[in-house]
């Protein structure tokens, strides 16, 4: 199971869920739980926040990367959003 930890944008604050539910998935993600048990298992904090750093910066570079190449062509906006499963997936 997954949890958006956050609104759907910027100006979404996510007043509509309890405090409280957001509180008890954010004590579940799995990044967190991840670093934990990596500690647990004896890798040091330090190798820990080194691996952070270096994916936030493999990200960082990715979106420096797509801020910088060209705008996409409008007439694909709507490309690859629908896929046909079948009769099965229509109501």
């Amino acid at each position: 199971e997954t949890y958006r930890h956050f609104g759907h944008s910027r100006a979404d604050p996510a007043t509509y869920r309890p405090a409280e539910e957001v509180e008890r998935w954010l004590k579940r993600d799995p990044l967190d739980l991840a670093r934990g048990r990596l500690v647990a298992m004896g890798v040091s904090q330090a190798v820990v926040s080194e691996a952070d750093d270096r994916a936030t910066a493999v990200v960082q570079k990715a979106v420096e990367a797509a801020k910088a190449g060209p705008a996409p062509d409008p007439r694909e906006a709507l490309s690859d959003v629908w896929a046909d499963g079948g009769a099965a997936w229509r109501t």
